[in-house]
């Protein structure tokens, strides 16, 4: 090399040292993300993201229902299943499921094509002369038809098939559900508004029993001490009042959202009927389990699994199978200055695959493992609903001789409180023996609510573990 060019290329490697750090910067910037894409990305770790995405879809507003009379749960729950957005979910996966079937189906039928092709060329050639332009056209329409695949459509008929019953038995799942929690938010919201009334027994029992104290006082029949009792006691009842109808709100807007309307939608309910105890369950044990065998969804979408695996299992051993398919196709060409031509054909493609580097092995291996692991978890779905099925019985059971016996106290701790206020007229009993007897009253009342309430909720779950949808006829389950 001569000392010229040793010099160029040195004065070269002096020139691009010498950037400045904001140009290779660009230089990096422009090999590195020559589209752009960091703009989207600009901040820094750990600081939120600020783009603005234009035309987000944005959820429907559900719109306010007047409800002008007290409503029943039969009532709430069919609204429910018809407006919550969680049954509209399943329902369109079940759809798409059931198109899903119509593409597996598909396979058995022939497909047709028709394709055209227009062009106009024009070309010189290295001579220099013009060769004219060409018009040309040429249509060509082919059929194709599999005849035989060693089941493999057949596979993929039954797995699209399998996926129906997955989606069927995931949205009775979802009307189960809403149903479900619509009567939890029910009798939740009655229990609330039972407490709501006993506590105004309250605060106007105390309110009385504050007056006698101060009558009492003004003739020196009492001292201060009484009044102060009294006054204490009716601000606790006032609290506890406020406390409950503030839940009363929140249990309300539970329930309008699980109807699928807003929060803040008043929805009137017949109250809760603490003179009548809850149903019994009829049927013994042993036919509430056979019950919930045969017919709760998520038992029988495990099943399902196992079909839609073993569909995959005969769709894996059919790809390593040849095929044999028929081929028809004709068409006609058309170009300036040449006379049209016409083409057809008709052959057999026969194709045998060989070797898929163990592809196809492990494909049925795993399927295999799968189509185990579906029994395994119909097993444990089937054991777990068994589980609830039992607790749920035994807690209605019990919950139902509890409702009874308070039904007992509430009866006994009223006619208390009704003697001991007559004695605190005629002096022979105190304020602190009346407040006691109010206090038993409010907690036998609140037992008494608590237990039918759960009662209710226990009933509920159990119909859900059944396979019901809402409460079956309140005679007794069937």
């Amino acid at each position: 090399m001569s000392a010229n060019w040793r010099r160029w290329l040195c004065g070269c490697c002096c020139g691009l040292a010498g950037l400045g750090s904001a140009q290779a910067a660009v230089f990096d910037h422009l090999l590195s993300d020559p589209l752009d894409t960091r703009a989207w990305i600009s901040q820094e770790t750990g600081q939120p993201w600020e783009g603005n995405p234009r035309h987000l879809p944005q959820a429907a507003t559900p719109a306010p229902v007047p409800f002008l009379q007290p409503t029943s749960l039969a009532a709430l729950t069919a609204f429910a299943l018809a407006h919550n957005p969680a049954t509209r979910v399943a329902f369109a996966n079940l759809q798409a499921a059931a198109a899903g079937l119509g593409v597996a189906e598909s396979a058995y039928l022939p497909t047709l094509t028709l394709q055209s092709n227009a062009a106009r060329s024009e070309a010189n050639t290295t001579a220099g002369f013009s060769i004219p332009v060409l018009n040309s056209d040429s249509t060509n329409l082919s059929l194709s038809y599999v005849l035989l695949d060693f089941g493999a459509r057949t596979a993929q008929r039954d797995q699209a098939l399998a996926e129906i019953y997955l989606n069927g038995f995931d949205n009775n799942s979802a009307l189960q559900s809403v149903a479900l929690s619509v009567t939890q938010n029910y009798y939740q919201l009655l229990g609330e508004q039972a407490l709501v009334r006993a506590y105004h027994q309250t605060v106007t029992e105390d309110a009385a029993s504050l007056d006698a104290a101060r009558i009492k006082q003004h003739s020196g029949l009492a001292t201060i001490s009484d009044v102060l009792q009294a006054q204490a006691a009716l601000a606790q009842a006032r609290a506890n009042l406020i406390a409950a109808e503030a839940q009363v709100r929140a249990d309300t807007g539970a329930l309008a959202q699980s109807c699928g309307l807003p929060a803040s939608q008043a929805i009137p309910v017949i109250p809760l009927n603490t003179r009548v105890l809850p149903p019994m369950v009829t049927p013994p044990l042993r036919a509430l389990v056979f019950r919930a065998r045969h017919y709760n969804p998520s038992v029988l979408a495990a099943a399902a699994q196992i079909l839609a695996d073993r569909a995959t299992v005969r769709a894996d051993q059919a790809a390593g199978l040849p095929t044999l398919s028929l081929g028809v196709s004709g068409g006609k060409r058309l170009q300036s200055g040449l006379a049209p031509s016409e083409n057809w054909s008709i052959g057999f493609t026969l194709r045998v695959p060989l070797f898929t580097g163990f592809k196809d092995t492990y494909q049925i291996r795993q399927a295999r493992a799968q189509e185990r692991g579906a029994r395994a978890s119909l097993n444990e779905e089937t054991q777990k609903i068994e589980t609830i099925v039992f607790q749920d019985y035994q807690t209605i059971l019990g919950a139902r001789s509890a409702a009874s016996a308070a039904r007992l106290a509430v009866t006994s701790a009223r006619a208390s409180l009704t003697a001991i206020q007559a004695q605190y007229k005629v002096g022979l009993a105190t304020m602190l023996d009346v407040l006691t007897a109010q206090a038993a009253l409010t907690t036998a009342q609140q037992t008494e609510i608590q237990d039918i309430t759960t009662s209710y909720v226990q009933l509920a779950n159990l119909a859900d573990a059944l396979g019901y949808i809402g409460f079956p006829a309140m005679k007794g389950f069937s």
